[in-house]
């Protein structure tokens, strides 16, 4: 192969392997907004927020509220159990995503559980949470 077609193909793969990141990214990124009622200090969603078309199990949702800038995410646990957390990394204020069980500060790479602990500096602090409790219909999250 000579210097110029080795120079070209090098080229055209690092070109393929950013617009391959950019759209695993892309697909990463998108998670489900839930719909949600506020009325005084509580947020409700439906149970059934959790399911998809297919009556599949989302590990998480999210639910924007006029009250932060940012969406608080919502973790399924086990026995009923639910994790909400404002998704503002307590490192430098950046907004966390959500990854499967855990969520990532794309910032400065810090990494929570989900439930808020820190699992990876540079964070120092667990991110906030929200009290939570559950009916036979509802998930309520105590702002």
């Amino acid at each position: 192969m000579e210097r110029k077609d080795f120079i070209k193909n090098c080229g055209l793969l690092c070109m393929s392997g950013a617009f391959a990141t950019t759209l695993l990214e892309s697909c990463v990124s998108a998670a489900y907004v839930a719909k949600s009622t506020f009325s005084g200090n509580k947020i409700s969603i439906a149970k059934t927020e959790f399911q998809t078309e297919n009556n599949k199990s989302r590990k998480f949702i999210l639910i924007r509220n006029e009250k932060f800038q940012m969406p608080i995410v919502l973790y399924a646990l086990e026995n009923s159990q639910y994790s909400a957390l404002l998704t503002e990394c307590t490192h430098k204020g950046c907004e966390v995503k959500p990854q499967g069980d855990f969520l990532v500060c794309p910032c400065h790479g810090s990494e929570f559980s989900k439930t808020g602990e820190v699992q990876n500096p540079p964070a120092e602090n667990p991110l906030r949470s929200f009290k939570t409790n559950s009916d036979e219909k509802n998930i309520y999250i105590y702002l």
